[in-house]
């Protein structure tokens, strides 16, 4: 559980980072809600912050209806699917990966970016590297491992391993 102190400070923020990681719960409306809630802020005193949904409900609270803090976002459901198609066989471009889950480039590659912590090309060199790394300890070959895992050349293969601190072969 995050220190209130730093909870206090992301809600005065309306910090959406920090959305699934604890719920605002206000006593004195019995409301509780996301730390990004656009709804005025609360008196301090009046605030205790929560793990979920289920321990603020435990307390008596219900959830915003502004917020919904217990409802999946858009955004969320937006990179999930994303994920999916990033993990899927023949994973698609930027555009059309933001065009399959509704939204601009631009704007999936920072949704994205926020949620997961890297852009879609970041994740998906890092999901090829762990598939070509895990057939590497399984016995493949390294050829065999980078086709595998789904590099079209070698040389991305080389330049992508040099975060693994090792040659292929080692």
């Amino acid at each position: 559980m995050i220190d209130n102190d730093t909870a206090w400070a992301a809600v005065m923020r309306r910090d959406r980072t920090y959305d699934g990681h604890f719920v605002t719960g206000v006593l004195t409306t019995g409301i509780y809600c996301r730390p990004s809630c656009a709804a005025r802020h609360p008196a301090r005193e009046n605030v205790r912050f929560f793990r979920d949904g289920t321990e603020a409900r435990a307390v008596g609270l219900r959830g915003c209806k502004r917020c919904l803090p217990d409802d999946v976002t858009r955004d969320q459901k937006a990179v999930a699917q994303a994920r999916a198609l990033l993990e899927g066989d023949d994973p698609p471009a930027l555009a059309e990966l933001a065009t399959a889950v509704g939204y601009a480039p631009q704007h999936f590659a920072r949704i994205f970016r926020r949620a997961e912590g890297m852009t879609p090309a970041c994740f998906l060199r890092s999901l090829r590297l762990a598939r070509a790394q895990a057939a590497m300890t399984g016995g493949a070959s390294v050829t065999d491992a980078l086709y595998d895992a789904g590099y079209a050349t070698s040389s991305r293969f080389y330049a992508d391993s040099a975060a693994i601190g090792m040659t292929p072969s080692a």
